[in-house]
């Protein structure tokens, strides 16, 4: 009879045991599914400063691009010369073309033409030298996408980082294979640590798979994100021979997944088996996305054009030797669902919080 009870309290031990992982897998898709809601929703209220000082007159800046290849980094300098053309400002680009030793070289180019300020979408940490040379000679420099996370970063000697909370991006990233796989996603995450922003955004994605009870981290790979031409291929068909499908593709930048793509057709995968999950919001992902069938199934957007209306913003309180405004715009998860709206239409994340005319009427200037 003993014998017999202690089984039978094993027995119901282990189904408990069995039925409270299911019941946390269960919480893991619905938390997932939640959250997706908030992220994938529309973006319509202005949640920037509402107050600034009056723009200064004269004033020239500087921005390093990251590289001129890659469609954010590229845009960022359209916009931020059209805004700074709204104050009489002069805005001049200089092509960082993708590597640390190339920022540097840039940056000091950019020193050369002793500007008010210096915008930087490179990573910051790799740069301390040069920017400390730039903020001991009185110029401002202000990071896009620039640093771990977004707001004043003292420690790297910038006013201020402009970017989503990557945290929130990567997390947004995970949610979306949790959910779309009901909580068994096989996934792989590919990074470029030599950002910070990299760095945070890839961990969060990472930390969010291993927390989801039935889902599995295949892989984390890092490597420089100028060689993802030559790195993606490669990589690309290694994973299938290793995990084969179904199987999760996460990237902290949609340039990855261009690359990722021919070797996905090549090896004749469906695209319901292999699916593309990148952040930025490049045209060429908005692009797949609308098309359906064409892997990639979910990006996170920045609003690019915003934060280059931000970044000079951000200049124009700094030259006034105010504080930085504090302002972070929410990530936003471009489905199939919403491709079409949000700016969609042109391919591009546009909040619909009419965030330029609230910072042409904090400047005081016409449209």
């Amino acid at each position: 009879m003993r014998i017999a009870s202690a089984a039978l309290c094993a027995f119901a031990g282990a189904g408990l045991m069995v039925m409270s992982h299911h019941a946390i897998a269960a919480d893991a898709v619905a938390d997932a599914k939640a959250a997706l809601v908030r992220y994938a929703g529309p973006q319509t209220v202005w949640l920037g400063p509402t107050t600034a000082p009056k723009p200064l007159a004269d004033k020239s800046i500087v921005y390093l691009s990251g590289d001129e290849q890659n469609d954010i980094s590229r845009e960022y300098g359209l916009y931020m010369k059209q805004a700074a053309a709204k104050l009489g400002w002069k805005l001049t680009v200089i092509d960082g073309k993708g590597s640390p030793s190339s920022w540097v070289a840039g940056f000091n180019q950019a020193i050369a033409l002793n500007p008010s300020g210096i915008a930087i979408f490179a990573d910051a940490k790799s740069l301390q030298g040069p920017i400390s040379t730039a903020v001991s000679r009185g110029i401002t420099v202000i990071g896009l996408h620039a640093a771990s996370l977004p707001g004043p970063q003292p420690d790297l000697h910038l006013f201020v980082n402009i970017q989503e909370d990557p945290r929130e991006i990567g997390k947004a990233e995970a949610d979306w294979a949790i959910a779309d796989s009901n909580g068994k996603a096989r996934v792989v995450v590919v990074t470029h640590n030599e950002y910070q922003i990299a760095a945070t955004k890839s961990g969060a994605t990472r930390d969010a798979v291993q927390a989801c009870p039935g889902c599995k981290m295949l892989d984390y790979v890092n490597f420089p994100a100028s060689e993802a031409a030559q790195r993606m291929p490669q990589l690309t068909t290694s994973w299938l021979q290793r995990f084969s499908v179904p199987i999760y593709i996460t990237s902290v930048g949609d340039n990855d997944l261009d690359f990722a793509i021919p070797a996905l057709r090549s090896a004749g995968v469906p695209p319901a088996q292999a699916k593309l999950i990148g952040a930025d919001g490049n045209r060429s992902a908005y692009e797949r996305i609308r098309k359906g069938n064409q892997y990639q199934t979910v990006t996170v957007s920045e609003p690019i054009e915003l934060q280059a209306y931000q970044a000079v913003d951000e200049f124009n309180r700094a030259f006034n030797k105010a504080p930085p405004s504090g302002f972070v715009q929410p990530p936003y998860l471009v489905t199939p669902e919403n491709v079409g709206v949000e700016g969609g239409d042109k391919d591009i994340f546009v909040p619909a919080n009419d965030y330029k005319a609230h910072y042409l009427t904090l400047w005081g200037v016409s449209p």
